[in-house]
C-alpha cells in the first residue's frame, strides 16, 4: 500500500472537487465513490473554480466568515437572509442584520 501524506487541509468548494476528480479520471479509472462524487460536483457546482476562489477571498475579508463557512456559502449561494442564518446556525456566533446583508450583497455580485 502506498502511503500518502497530507500536505494541507482546507475546505474545498464543489468546483474544486470536480476539477480534481476530472484530473484523476484522466490518469485512470475512478472508484464508485469518486464517480458518484464527480457526478454530484458537476451537477451542483454553481460557480467556476476561478469565480469561487474570488468569492472565497472576498468573503474571508469579513471578520466572522471562516474558510469552512465561506465554502458552504459558495456551494449554496444563499438568496435571502434566512438561508445565510441557516449556514451560520452551527457557529458559536451569529451575524448582525448588516453583516447578513453584506454577505448577500457579495454573493449576488458573483451569482449572476
Amino acid at each position: 500500500m502506498i502511503e500518502k501524506a497530507v500536505l494541507f487541509n482546507r475546505p474545498a468548494v464543489l468546483a474544486e472537487v470536480a476539477e480534481v476528480l476530472e484530473k484523476r479520471k484522466e490518469e485512470g479509472e475512478l472508484g464508485f465513490e469518486q464517480q458518484t462524487t464527480l457526478a454530484y460536483a458537476q451537477k451542483y457546482a454553481k460557480l467556476s473554480k476561478k469565480k469561487a476562489a474570488e468569492l472565497i477571498e472576498e468573503l474571508q475579508k469579513m471578520e466572522k466568515v471562516k474558510p469552512a463557512v465561506a465554502a458552504k456559502i459558495i456551494d449554496i449561494l444563499p438568496k435571502n437572509s434566512d438561508q445565510v442564518r441557516m449556514i451560520f446556525a452551527n457557529e458559536r456566533y451569529s451575524l448582525s442584520s448588516a453583516e447578513i446583508e453584506e454577505v448577500l450583497k457579495i454573493v449576488k455580485k458573483y451569482s449572476k
